[in-house]
């Protein structure tokens, strides 16, 4: 390869246009770049195609070692000219944050707010997980009370009395007033829908003899008993429903489910002795047809009800 020779090189220099020398036209604005603002690759790729469409226009050869160096400085300046600042704040480099303040001063509204509500939400169950605590300590007393309210009463048992209601009563109406009162009393247990056992000393002279033994002495229905404690007669059991103390007493005793009258007795509570009819007396065959008492029946020819009693 040959040398260049000094004229060469000057001949070379002098196609070298000045500065000044580049079309009006073909310089671009700065408020034309919005159509050139891309990535780096596309904007460097546009400004190349329009330095080798004026050269070529101008009948220029194309020589790399005189393609004009890109102006980073320029472009990179007209780019922040070109976007409008005043949406934007700068931040102060000597404060504790580089937040906005109006932002801040939101979130911590915000906060305050949230831990409010929090504070009254939880002020709200506070007072409802009271309330139900006293409820329950409330029926628990009661339920206590209920429990320790027969211990006022004396201890004294009927046979079957351990865990149940046994009321003795009559059915007979020779003396009114004992009649009355023991519908009075019979009416309570009824309203009340528990389970009691009715014992008619008038129709079972056994029952008699027992609320005697059990009393230590002759007394007069009604008489009532609950779980193994004497409650009295018509007058203090009337006074105790009045001051209502007479239905706590009934904790724990089963409800009586059945509706209406038995069935087999019709609320009687006794039957006619299937044995003897009624008639308290049955014919021996072993002692040549003697009569002789009915060993199952009572002083008046009844039974007690098996399914009632």
């Amino acid at each position: 390869m040959k040398a260049m020779s000094k004229g060469n090189i000057l001949k070379k220099l002098k196609t070298i246009k000045p500065m000044g020398s580049f079309k009006p036209h073909k310089i671009i604005q700065p408020n034309q770049l919005s159509g050139y603002f891309g990535t780096p690759f596309q904007q460097d790729s546009k400004k190349a195609l329009i330095k080798d469409q004026d050269m070529q226009s101008d009948g220029e050869v194309d020589d790399k070692e005189n393609i004009k160096p890109r102006e980073e400085d320029d472009v990179t300046q007209e780019k922040i000219e070109y976007f409008d600042s005043s949406n934007f704040r700068r931040p102060d480099l000597d404060s504790g944050t580089l937040f906005d303040p109006n932002l801040l001063a939101a979130f911590e509204q915000a906060v305050i707010e949230a831990r409010a509500r929090e504070a009254q939400r939880l002020a709200i169950f506070d007072e409802v997980i009271k309330d139900m605590s006293d409820q329950l300590e409330v029926k628990s007393r009661k339920d206590e009370e209920s429990s320790n309210a027969l211990l006022d009463f004396q201890e004294n048992c009927p046979p079957g009395g351990t865990d149940s209601v046994i009321f003795y009563t009559t059915s007979l109406r020779g003396i009114r007033k004992t009649f009355e009162d023991c519908h009075s009393v019979r009416f309570l247990l009824e309203s009340f829908r528990v389970l009691f056992y009715e014992r008619d000393i008038s129709m079972h002279s056994e029952y008699k003899e027992e609320l005697w033994r059990v009393l230590d002495g002759k007394v007069l229905p009604p008489r009532l008993f609950i779980k193994g404690r004497y409650i009295g007669g018509a007058d203090k059991i009337l006074t105790l429903h009045e001051q209502g103390k007479f239905r706590p007493l009934f904790e724990g005793i089963p409800v009586d489910e059945t509706r209406g009258h038995c069935d087999s007795c019709n609320g009687v509570r006794f039957l006619m002795c299937f044995n003897c009819c009624g008639s308290q007396k049955i014919v021996c065959e072993e002692d040549g047809e003697k009569q002789i008492r009915c060993p199952k029946c009572n002083e008046n020819g009844v039974i007690v009800c098996p399914l009632c009693c």
